[in-house]
């Protein structure tokens, strides 16, 4: 089970993503804010075979 600080690490990264993908989405950059989203969703995959 991960301890506090590895789940607010992991809550920091969620949120540092999330605002990239507004701004791209707010910038009209379609394009960037899907990149964002594949990447992130490959970091989960990643978190989650392990």
């Amino acid at each position: 089970m991960p301890s506090d600080m590895q789940y607010k690490d992991s809550l920091r990264k969620d949120k540092f993503l999330n605002d990239l993908i507004i701004e791209a989405i707010e910038n009209g950059d379609r394009e960037k804010a899907l990149e964002y989203l594949k990447k992130d969703n490959e970091r989960i995959e990643k978190a989650l075979e392990e």
